[in-house]
């Protein structure tokens, strides 16, 4: 078997474009920067490993022609699935769709104008 150094390379950068990603959210949302960036990282590396790993278990070439063509697909695969996850996970600092999914208030109701007593007939 060969080595592998697409496989151990690819999930590295993903998870540095991540956790950036999710640091930028995070300030702009005023959230715990640290916190979030570990945790974008983290979810960018262990989603494209799993993909890039499942991938390559799955993958029998039968032409060594086969194999770089794979590779480019998987990895788009993997950087598309961390995307797809991360939009999930950062959903709480989009503001933008927090605006749309917060319930609508109905608008306050119109002022009354007061009640005028009622006015008696002038007597002669």
């Amino acid at each position: 078997m060969e080595y592998n150094s697409f496989i151990g390379l690819i999930p590295w950068p993903v998870a540095a474009a991540t956790a950036a990603w999710f640091s930028a959210m995070a300030y702009r949302s005023g959230k715990s920067i640290i916190l979030w960036a570990i945790c974008g990282g983290l979810m960018g590396l262990v989603v494209t490993t799993i993909t890039l790993g499942l991938a390559q278990a799955t993958f029998i070439p039968f032409y060594t022609s086969e194999v770089a063509p794979f590779r480019l697909k998987i990895a788009t695969l993997a950087i598309v699935l961390v995307a797809c996850t991360g939009w999930v996970f950062t959903g709480s600092l989009h503001h933008r769709l927090l605006a749309v999914m917060k319930p609508s208030t109905p608008p306050p109701p119109a002022p009354t104008p007061p009640a005028k007593p009622p006015t008696s007939p002038a007597k002669p």
